[in-house]
């Protein structure tokens, strides 16, 4: 894209920022849809009398690798999935499995996914695809970075029971509907809900006296409350959004707060720039990998006003389910600076990318 071009979708894109003429995107503390699982353990716990009856027959259980055994259990990591934060409906994909080995022959179970919608553990039993089990209930608890659920009772149906009782010519051990166990899951995803929490600003003071020798006057908008003159800081309540635990995915924001900026000595009208429903996204910003973005607009829209790089090690409080990251620098984004020369200095050149913008802090709340 050429520099006019740039210059002009800047320009476009910023413009909309001075007219709050949509209303704010909100987002559900607990949406529906799923959410995509980043990390996980998947844990079958098998029915204490089948164990036993395996054992007096001497059949063993062991785990597939990278599934490990726990005890009376096998445990598998999960390849990936998605679950709905409440109430864990969704699916996970299973590494591993396990095998039952007896002195007759042995069978392996892998390729294991647990649908917590249709209520079935499905997997590769002896190498056909089938549904090794049925799901009694399903029950999920949100924690504060992912979900754990549990899917009991697992009941085998008849297509598994009949390969597994054949390879180990066991029959009369693997019965339809007859209790395997039950089944574990314990999810990181990807971001979770925030419930609450606020975002603070403090201006450079270079910066504001910059806006200063050009008349602009900087005032709070909507529910953005000051917090001290020098330096000029505020605060933004009600923020919302999806974050995790390092910062490398989602966004928080305000619903409409943000600051006005308005130089009211211009001719024929005053001039004003809102920069309205301010979010930080850390979804890596023009900055390169790891970088953040502060934008602002109306509602979920707009378009970078700072570059920022709150690093992956915000203070988490498991206590108060809190994570918060400490004033961190932004510089002022190239996309940006056309639109404030244009709107406040025409003509000249008075802003320049990277140079401060401020301070940005935020505290949010995950449950």
């Amino acid at each position: 894209m050429s520099c006019s071009g740039r210059f002009a979708r800047a320009l476009g894109l910023f413009t909309a920022l001075a007219v709050a003429a949509s209303a704010p995107a909100t987002a559900s503390a607990y949406p529906s849809k799923g959410g995509a699982v980043a990390s996980g353990k998947a844990t079958i716990v098998f029915e204490p009398a089948l164990r036993q009856a395996l054992e007096a027959r001497g059949i063993a259980i062991s785990p597939l690798r990278p599934g490990r055994a726990k005890g009376a259990a096998i445990a598998m990591p999960v390849r990936e999935g998605s679950l709905e934060p409440r109430f864990g409906s969704g699916y996970v994909f299973q590494r591993g499995g396990f095998r039952l080995r007896g002195p007759a022959g042995a069978v392996a179970v892998r390729n294991l996914v647990l649908n917590t919608n249709k209520k079935r553990l499905s997997g590769a039993v002896a190498g056909h695809q089938v549904t090794l089990a049925g799901v009694d209930d399903v029950r999920g608890g949100r924690t504060d970075f992912g979900i754990d659920v549990e899917a009991g009772t697992l009941r085998l149906t008849p297509k598994a029971a009949k390969l597994i009782g054949a390879a180990l010519d066991a029959r009369g051990l693997f019965r339809p509907r007859a209790p395997l166990g039950r089944e574990l899951v314990s999810a990181r995803l990807f971001t979770v809900p925030v419930t609450g929490g606020t975002i603070d600003f403090s201006l450079d003071e270079g910066f504001r006296q910059k806006l200063e020798s050009l008349g602009v006057a900087v005032s709070p908008y909507e529910a953005a409350t000051p917090l001290s003159a020098v330096p000029l800081a505020y605060s933004f309540p009600q923020v919302k959004g999806e974050i995790d635990r390092r910062l490398a995915h989602g966004r928080v924001f305000t619903s409409n707060d943000g600051l006005r900026l308005v130089q009211a000595g211009a001719t024929p009208l005053p001039r004003e720039v809102l920069w309205g429903g301010l979010a930080i996204g850390f979804e890596n910003g023009y900055g390169g990998e790891g970088s953040d973005v502060v934008s602002a607009g109306a509602g979920a829209g707009g378009g970078p006003i700072g570059q920022i790089d709150f690093g992956s090690a915000p203070a988490y409080d498991p206590k108060a389910g809190t994570l918060t990251a400490a004033p961190t620098a932004a510089t002022l984004s190239p996309y940006v600076v056309p639109f404030l020369n244009d709107t406040f200095a025409p003509g000249r050149a008075p802003f320049v990318a990277g140079e401060p913008l401020g301070t940005f802090a935020f505290s949010v709340r995950l449950r």
